[in-house]
This record gives structure tokens, sequence and C-alpha cells, in this order.
């Protein structure tokens, strides 16, 4: 993989990793380019960037785990839908080989940012009333939890852990660069 990608899917700015794309954008744009330009646009949207979808996404997840296990009207399993479609993941395994590493690489970079956002509040990461400081261990363990219910728990009560399946591995695989020998706090399922 070029340089210039490897920074692209490590980076979480979505100013920067637009800038970044938009550098190293040939004149004749390959498969590959184009791709990675819609998954940019699907995630922030058409010119300057605002919410992330795809975060958005893994907040819905989360809800649904953690909104107990009565689905009135299907709303959790319209959120997994919705979740699965905006992700690129319907189908995953009908998509080429070099589709599927480009939305594994973007799910990567999502998760990254989940990771981020959480790690990144100081009510996260402080013990009682933003007093005092918890220790790295501690902190790989809350995320390491919030991680398992996103992407474990939500999937498995809904019967939707193969649509889920390549968000799964991009997750374990950000954790484990993350917090190296710390994925033992997972609880996978």
């Amino acid at each position: 993989m070029e340089d210039w990608l490897i920074n692209y899917y490590e980076q979480t700015d979505p100013l920067k990793r637009q800038q970044m794309l938009l550098e190293n954008k040939n004149e004749t744009m390959s498969e590959e380019d184009k791709l990675r330009m819609k998954l940019w646009e699907t995630r922030y949207g058409k010119g300057k960037p605002r919410k992330d979808m795809f975060v958005g996404y893994l907040m819905n997840l989360k809800y649904i785990v953690e909104s107990g296990s009565m689905d009135l009207g299907g709303r959790k399993k319209k959120l997994a839908i919705e979740a699965i479609l905006g992700l690129n993941l319907y189908e995953f395994e009908r998509k080429s080989k070099t589709q599927q590493e480009i939305i594994f690489l973007e799910l990567k970079n999502t998760c990254r940012k989940y990771i981020e956002i959480s790690t990144g509040g100081r009510g996260f990461t402080s013990v009682i009333f933003g007093m005092g400081q918890l220790s790295d261990e501690s902190i790989a363990g809350k995320i390491a939890e919030q991680i398992s219910r996103i992407v474990f728990d939500a999937p498995h009560s809904l019967r939707m852990e193969k649509e889920f399946e390549p968000l799964q591995r991009a997750a374990l695989e950000v954790f484990r660069e993350i917090y190296p020998n710390r994925e033992h706090f997972l609880k996978k399922r």
C-alpha cells in the first residue's frame, strides 16, 4: 500500500482526509479512487465535511444493545439495516477483493475515530466527577466493553452476526493496534 494511503486510513480528521484524497487524485481516477471518494462523501457529505455518518451508525448499534430487549415496531432492526447499508456491508462477500479491502480499511478508520472520540472526553477517562485519571489499563477495559457491546452484542441480539462480520474484524484489528496485549478485555460472541 502506498504511503499516502497508510496515512489516509490512520488520519481521523475529515478535512485532512479529504485533502489527502484530492492531492493524490490522478487525472484518470481508478475504480479504487472512485470508491474511496464515494465512501468519503457517504461518510461526511459532499463539500465541507459535516457529522460523521459512520460513527453515527456505531452509535445506533450502541443504542440497539443498550435500549433493552423489546423492539416495538422493528425500530432496532431498521437501525441495523440502515447501518448495514450505510457502512457498505450489504452483500459484502459478493464485492470484489479490492472493494472489500477499501471498505474494511474505512471501517477500521471509523472504529479508530470512535475510540478517539470516546477516550478524548474527560468524563470517560476520569474516575469521579472529573477528579483523578483512570489508568491505561482501565481505559482499555472501558473501550473494550463499549466495542464489545457495539460490534458483538448488538449484531448478536438481532441475529445479524454474518452481516456485521467485517465491522467486527475491523474493530478487533484497531483495538489490537491501539491496545496491544489487551484483547482479553473484549467479550466476543
